[in-house]
């Protein structure tokens, strides 16, 4: 029953949200993976304002691993903890081309071994950038996914365990841009715009705003 109505709420996303994407710019896996690692505790806006100017200076894991520490860090200062991540990003770099033959690797159990890069990152990379299905979990999709019913955890893994067993795995990507995008835009944390939600309807969710006054 749940997969049923599940799958019937995805459909009404799917008609709300048909541009339901990942909203941070990429051109290939290794740069998706140094853009998702900036962009934790951070605005994609602002990834995507810095990202340009990354890769025009360092273009790939070779050029990336020997950056300068101070040239790097001035190009991506205005993102949240930046020193932290650019150490990471030049380590990431140093062992894709030192364990991974410079290519960004399929598994996710290589992924997490990669400086900064945890399985809400893996999981990002191998959907978005390789097209492998795999549900990453941010807060949006975790916020979406409690009030819905459809998992009753905090903790992101168990999250995605519970959307795994509810969704054919063939649907996985697009389910997280449709949460993500309902997230984002309408199940806001403080205060969800539940009178503009198209699923309204099918939500158990307790604390429902009924109207935006």
């Amino acid at each position: 029953m749940i997969q049923e109505t599940a799958m019937k709420i995805i459909d009404i996303l799917e008609k709300r949200f048909p541009d339901a994407c990942l909203l941070l710019n990429y051109r290939n896996a290794f740069e998706l993976l140094v853009v998702t690692i900036l962009a934790a505790q951070a605005p994609d806006e602002r990834v995507n304002q810095v990202s340009p100017s990354l890769f025009q200076k360092y273009p790939n894991p070779a050029a990336m691993a020997e950056a300068d520490d101070e040239e790097m860090d001035k190009i991506i200062q205005t993102i949240s903890f930046y020193r932290q991540k650019g150490r990471n990003i030049r380590a990431m770099s140093k062992k894709i081309i030192k364990d991974f033959q410079g290519e960004v690797p399929k598994k996710v159990e290589e992924l997490v071994q990669l400086n900064g890069v945890g399985r809400k990152t893996a999981n990002i990379v191998l959907a978005n950038g390789f097209g492998i299905p795999a549900i990453p979990v941010d807060t949006h999709v975790a916020r979406v996914s409690q009030r819905l019913g459809w998992s009753e955890f905090s903790n992101p893994d168990q999250i995605e365990s519970d959307l795994a067993k509810i969704f054919p795995r063939e649907k996985w990507i697009r389910v997280t841009h449709l949460l993500g995008f309902l997230g984002r835009y309408i199940c806001q944390a403080k205060k969800p715009k539940c009178w503009e939600c198209p699923v309204t309807n099918w939500c158990p969710y307790p604390g429902k705003t009924i109207s935006k006054d």
